[in-house]
């Protein structure tokens, strides 16, 4: 049994105050407070809320009668909270935040501050998240850029005879061009040739739109050469097999065993369990930011800085907590220089 309400069924007020908060507008009125949500982020905060509803409605349906902003109180959210003991405290607060979202922006003049009070606890509670899941598993973008390249020079020699061979190239070719510019899983399989990757004579170019971009700006960037071989033996030798058993000419850059376009979760599978093969390490997307933004910060200091702009962050909350990481661990070198030198002064 879903534990979420979709919004077709949605009590007609929460209908009516969602339709509000997204309402494109015109000359005469104003747009939604919400309406700068992308597709995507509308429907995860859908999600959310209509988890909400869902509890509401099996422990408390009375409630549905009333205004949905008079439903969200702070009792009422520790009592939902009470029955999500079994989620991590990271997704505990993503739910009650979902839910104020909504709501904070439905009645902006609402004294909202018991409830933002309970939410800051929760972010308090939940810090970064588990981190304790990537503990082993951020690489090296080095090891990762190697592991990439290593699948398509191995999977070279296979293409022939074996249709896996094809798909070894592709993922390669992913695995490399993630190890040096770790873009977001959603625009990477949202690339397609001649638009948002295009590939000249002398270089290929990334070039993200916006609607594919989590802060809403378009993105562009050169491949770098280390990467663009690889993509370029995909291109030319790889994706050709697999466009052929498709039904028609499928402009994505990424294609499945079919010749149709590898969607977003199929990506996913296909790189972790690559790297997992080729390094020991299952290491999913989202984590070769990670690894980026540590090997930047090991280098140097300086190198930290240019964690903004490699990951595409419009602030620098990210890149300065990394460079106060590069920082230590600059400190700890000259620290155990100098008691080398201490220890041959004394000897």
């Amino acid at each position: 049994m879903s534990l979420i309400l979709p919004i077709p069924q949605w009590p007609a007020a929460d209908r009516t105050m969602w339709a509000a908060l997204f309402a494109d507008g015109g000359p005469l009125d104003g747009q939604g407070p919400l309406i700068h949500l992308r597709k995507t982020s509308r429907h995860t905060l859908s999600l959310r809320y209509g988890q909400w509803l869902k509890w509401l409605a099996a422990t408390e349906p009375s409630t549905l009668a009333c205004a949905p902003v008079e439903r969200v109180t702070r009792t009422r959210l520790v009592q939902w909270l009470s029955t999500l003991d079994r989620l991590a405290d990271m997704t505990r607060l993503m739910l009650v935040d979902g839910v104020l979202r909504v709501a904070m922006a439905a009645a902006p003049g609402r004294d909202w501050s018991q409830e933002t009070k309970l939410r800051k606890r929760l972010r308090y509670h939940a810090g970064r998240g588990l981190q304790s899941r990537k503990h082993g598993r951020i690489l090296s973008s080095a090891v990762l850029l190697e592991a990439g390249l290593k699948l398509v020079e191995t999977s070279a020699s296979r293409l022939d005879h074996s249709l896996y061979a094809a798909t070894d190239m592709r993922d390669g070719a992913m695995i490399s061009l993630l190890a040096l510019m770790p873009i977001r899983l959603r625009a990477l399989a949202g690339l397609e040739l001649g638009s948002s990757f295009i590939v000249g004579q002398d270089l290929i170019l990334v070039s993200i739109p916006e609607d594919l971009s989590k802060t809403g700006q378009p993105w562009e960037a050169e491949v770098p050469p280390q990467a663009a071989a690889a993509l370029r033996a995909y291109i030319d030798k790889a994706r050709p097999l697999l466009a052929q058993r498709g039904q028609g000419n499928i402009s994505s850059l990424w294609l499945n065993r079919k010749g149709n376009g590898l969607r977003y979760t199929g990506i996913g599978r296909c790189i972790a369990r690559q790297t997992l093969r080729m390094t020991g390490v299952r290491v999913p997307p989202h984590f070769f930011r990670d690894a980026a933004a540590t090997t930047l910060a090991r280098s140097s200091p300086e190198s930290a800085r240019l964690i903004r702009g490699v990951l595409g962050h419009k602030g620098f909350r990210t890149a300065e907590r990394h460079y106060i990481h590069a920082q230590t661990i600059e400190a700890g070198r000259d620290y155990a220089s100098l008691i080398a030198r201490l220890k041959e002064n004394r000897q």
